[in-house]
């Protein structure tokens, strides 16, 4: 948003910093800016999208080829409760209204609706904003990691590794401990389904593309 730009250059003239440039535009027209990068970072944006895909296509249009991606994807399993949620909502149809969502939020803190009680749990959950995102967005795409293993084999792309937490990873290890690096996603996969919580807030990853 302008606003938020405009926040980001109120404190990029506070802090003196000359080598920042700060523009809106649809991620879609990335390549009118006539530029490659070394690095992209994109957490939070491609589930929102009509089409992930053709962001995901856009940004790799502008990636270095020894560049790297960061992104930030939902997963299906770590937002049942979200699910629940947004069904809730959409069964009621409780429109996205400041009013509206403050209500609704005080009914989840109440205890009233057990089966999204857990709701509670997102740092989310705490301001109208945020609420809003988590519960009301008008759009949002969720992703197993098998589907990211597709994407990432479709685009020709090499997984580098999540970032999460030392007391995950330690976690995982036990578990596969013969995979030093903790980029096999088949893997992964087996470890979320035993512990779905832990990409709550979102599948968080870096990638490079594929030699050839």
């Amino acid at each position: 948003s302008l606003s938020s730009l405009a926040y980001a250059q109120r404190k990029i003239n506070e802090i003196g910093i000359d080598n920042v440039n700060l523009i809106q535009m649809d991620i879609l027209e990335v390549n009118l800016l006539e530029e490659k990068f070394d690095i992209i970072l994109c957490s939070g944006v491609l589930h929102h999208m009509d089409d992930p895909s053709k962001g995901l296509k856009a940004l790799l249009g502008v990636l270095k080829n020894n560049g790297f991606l960061k992104l930030g994807l939902y997963s299906e399993l770590a937002r049942q409760d979200v699910i629940k949620a947004r069904e809730f909502i959409t069964k009621h149809n409780i429109q996205a209204t400041e009013e509206n969502i403050r209500k609704f939020r005080q009914y989840v803190l109440s205890e009233n609706i057990q089966e999204i009680n857990t709701i509670k749990s997102f740092g989310d959950f705490y301001t109208t904003s945020t609420f809003r995102d988590l519960c009301f967005h008008a759009q949002e795409h969720r992703f197993t990691i098998h589907q990211l293993q597709e994407t990432l084999k479709s685009n020709e792309l090499e997984f580098l590794g999540f970032l999460l937490q030392e007391p995950v990873k330690n976690l995982y290890k036990n578990y596969f401990p013969e995979d030093k690096t903790q980029t096999k996603l088949q893997n992964w996969a087996k470890f979320e389904e035993k512990h779905p919580n832990t990409f709550r807030a979102m599948y968080q990853f870096w990638v490079s593309k594929t030699e050839n």
